[in-house]
């Protein structure tokens, strides 16, 4: 409650659509009991005063999902969709009563759709180890770490310029969506 903006991670299953709608049942008494403490004279004056409320929602990041042939398998898009009307019909209305959202046109300046998704970052399978046990990130790693050789070398070279464009773009968004906010304030 203490931060300027806040994003949801999800992952493309059941406990992520559970998750959402725990937020929006307890997001309100969040607000409510920061907007209080944000107002109270002791912690104001406090050596770390508690600071003004001011959290905004950028959106939803939906990961690790698998896709054949270009696009989510069925069984991964339905979890997609189920995550975004949850967020379009229980969070977002509970965001919008508690002014935690952006203006509408600085979601739409970044290509967000109504269901406020910042991206979409499907599985990595193998990479996400690699990258781990050499303490890299996915798109640095060289083909001497990735030891693959041929098709599959080129294959995972693919999804590794494919994961820093999708990184690089979530980082502009986020920039964006809260520069945007800063100057409006």
């Amino acid at each position: 409650m203490i931060s300027d903006f806040f994003l949801v991670p999800t992952t493309a299953d059941f406990f992520s659509v559970m998750a959402i709608d725990s937020l929006a049942r307890i997001l309100p008494k969040w607000c409510a009991w920061a907007r209080k403490a944000s107002e109270n004279p002791i912690l104001k004056e406090a050596n770390y005063p508690f600071p003004e409320f001011r959290l905004k929602f950028l959106g939803t990041i939906v990961q690790n999902y698998r896709i054949i042939r270009g696009k989510e398998t069925t069984a991964f898009q339905i979890w997609i969709e189920k995550i975004e009307n949850t967020v379009n019909h229980k969070l977002k209305p509970i965001l919008e009563i508690n002014n935690l959202l952006l203006p509408n046109q600085v979601y739409a300046e970044q290509g967000m759709n109504v269901n406020l998704t910042m991206t979409k970052i499907s599985n990595f399978n193998s990479l996400i180890a690699l990258s781990q046990e050499h303490s890299t990130s996915i798109y640095a790693l060289t083909s001497e770490q990735l030891k693959q050789y041929g098709r599959v070398l080129e294959a995972n070279q693919r999804k590794q310029q494919e994961f820093k464009t999708t990184f690089f773009n979530l980082a502009d968004k986020i920039i964006a969506l809260s520069s945007s906010y800063a100057v409006s304030t």
